[in-house]
């Protein structure tokens, strides 16, 4: 016969005796897509809070008075660009080993000066002095990352001034170890991600990159160990327009014009196309005669547009090209085609030698007309009775007809 210790399952448990367990497994309920909180973003596309967003470029790209320009914004509570400050003004720190403060005050007072920034929001904005070296994260003999008496000093003044973004520039000088190993590289930004997530505060970090071109939007051009793009929730790259662009856009001069390109967006279902900028030299007008006679000239970003597709074009140039791609003219027996490969027939080859445009312009003006349905694909009796197809130009679409008078 079983004692009664035999079925030890047939009665509770004795509570001083359960081990509980750090995880758990909860069955899933659907919520309310209206009861679920939005994310916390601090400026929409840019900066959430808890999260970091790095932002990788080359020297000379504008990644420092990019992030400048973003800090005071926020204290405006404005919008930079297409980035959107959301509920009103921030408070902001700004991190940054790579100038001094008189150069700090240079690019700063330039940005207020442009855009009418004064007391309200400096106020607003936190300078950090940090002693040499500037560590935040330190390395120690077993190859151990550790927060630093620096960082907790740091933590300690950002929750003191109630700071919402910190902006760090630039990442390799703020901590010591290897940069291409990716455990250390983790360990080093999830540190700095945990002073960010106790504060509930958003964070920029400023990231340099590899040697060679940097490809728009590529996560893997920063500097060292790709670990940096695992841990960030969002990632932008700062690359200068090149001259295929600047053809592709119809911009004669390229130069002191960057783009701003998703590099990673976790919370970005659509990232769309590049964010463009355009550096404006600012006159600070402290000339000092006689030993300083000249004043300096800063450079800032404010927020640029490429000209429309059709800018400087006129409609009576527009139908001209549309003219002859109905007409066929030049052509025997054949008609204009939309596929490149075509050569002589392309119709991109007519809008270059009419409208004067480069190759790049042609081909996106086609591309928009064919999307618009301006032109259209349709099969005609080619040469000894065989069905080809041509581009056909619909009269009802052309600008000129829609156009409002």
């Amino acid at each position: 016969m079983k004692g009664e210790d035999d079925f030890p399952g047939d009665r509770p448990p004795n509570k001083e005796n359960v081990v509980r367990f750090p995880v758990k497994a909860r069955r899933y309920r659907f919520r309310d897509g209206k009861t679920i909180p939005p994310r916390p973003w601090i400026m929409r596309g840019l900066i959430l809070r808890k999260q970091i967003t790095s932002i990788i470029a080359a020297g000379g790209a504008g990644k420092s008075i990019f992030g400048l320009c973003v800090a005071l914004h926020l204290a405006a509570g404005i919008s930079f660009g297409p980035f959107k400050t959301v509920h009103g003004p921030k408070r902001v720190a700004i991190l940054t080993v790579e100038e001094d403060d008189d150069e700090i005050d240079r690019r700063l007072a330039a940005i207020a000066k442009h855009f009418g920034f004064g007391k309200d929001e400096s106020d607003r904005v936190f300078i950090v002095e940090i002693d040499d070296p500037p560590l935040l994260a330190q390395v120690d003999k077993r190859g151990v990352i550790h927060a630093t008496e620096k960082l907790r000093r740091l933590e300690w003044e950002l929750g003191q001034h109630g700071v919402d973004v910190l902006i760090l520039d630039p990442f390799i000088e703020l901590w010591s170890g290897a940069e291409n190993d990716n455990g250390q590289v983790k360990a080093a930004v999830a540190v700095i991600r945990g002073v960010i997530r106790r504060l509930d505060a958003g964070c920029l970090l400023m990231h340099h990159v590899k040697k060679g071109l940097v490809t728009p939007g590529d996560i893997d051009a920063g500097r060292g160990a790709g670990a940096l793009g695992g841990i960030v929730r969002l990632a932008h790259t700062i690359t200068n327009m090149t001259a295929d662009a600047a053809a592709s856009l119809g911009v004669e001069n390229p130069r002191g014009i960057v783009r701003v390109d998703f590099a990673k967006g976790n919370y970005l279902p659509d990232p769309g196309e590049a964010s463009w900028f355009k550096f404006l030299s600012i006159d600070l007008e402290n000339e000092s005669p006689p030993a300083y006679p000249d004043s300096d000239k800063v450079g800032i970003l404010v927020a640029w547009q490429p000209p429309g597709l059709f800018e400087n074009l006129a409609y009576e140039q527009i139908d001209r090209v549309l003219d002859l791609i109905q007409s066929a003219d030049g052509l025997e027996h054949e008609r204009y085609t939309l596929a490149p490969q075509s050569r002589d027939r392309y119709v991109g080859i007519l809008i270059v030698r009419v409208l004067d445009v480069s190759e790049e312009r042609a081909d996106r003006i086609a591309k928009c007309w064919k999307k618009s349905g301006l032109l259209f694909e349709q099969e005609y009796p080619g040469g000894k009775s065989r069905l080809k197809k041509g581009v056909f130009v619909d009269n009802s679409k052309r600008p000129s007809a829609t156009a409002e008078t």
